[in-house]
């Protein structure tokens, strides 16, 4: 029995240093893996950075323009009612918000899901208020009576959703310089 306890003194005075010697080693390089893992992902950003910041900053600045192109004091301007029935400058209106979203679409994976909740809804309002407007018309109105009555109608709107969406766009790219 006394060598069975001395030989497994004996074992024990080999087996802890060398497990103390492991755990020590583990965790040693467990900490320089992950030391060296979060470097490389900060380098990686910072290079990635490098290369997103001008795309980036060129998605935003479309956006911008698409929502003061979109805007009724711009697009009205842009698109003279002139001959034209309720019928057919309220297509060309409708057509023209499309084809502007449809060319900035791809636009929002460079932004924040909320930004682009927030310029798609400004974009659908104002589609309804244009709807609207065109509703209250007699369709053998004038273009420019339907132009009148969206600039009104969008005047009304408080806040304008143009103006919201360009606000919060801004503020996001303040937090992203």
């Amino acid at each position: 029995m006394a060598n069975d306890i001395g030989g497994f003194w004996e074992i024990l005075k080999i087996v802890l240093p060398a497990l103390i010697v492991f755990v020590t080693a583990y965790f040693l390089f467990r900490d320089m893996l992950e030391n060296d893992q979060r470097r490389r992902e900060f380098e990686f950003r910072v290079l990635h950075a490098k290369e997103m910041t001008p795309v980036k900053l060129q998605a935003y600045e479309r956006l911008t323009l698409f929502l003061e192109r979109i805007a009724p004091e711009s697009m009205l301007i842009r698109h003279s009612p002139q001959d034209l029935t309720v019928e057919q400058y309220h297509q060309i209106l409708l057509s023209t918000i499309r084809q502007e979203f449809e060319h900035n679409l791809s636009q929002q994976i460079y932004v924040s899901p909320i930004l682009w909740e927030t310029i798609r809804g400004a974009k659908e309002k104002l589609v309804t208020l244009i709807n609207k407007a065109a509703e209250e018309l007699d369709q053998k109105s004038s273009g420019y009576e339907l132009s009148k009555k969206i600039f009104n109608n969008y005047l009304e709107e408080d806040p304008a959703p143009i103006a919201l969406a360009l606000s919060d766009l801004k503020k996001e790219v303040g937090k992203f310089l």
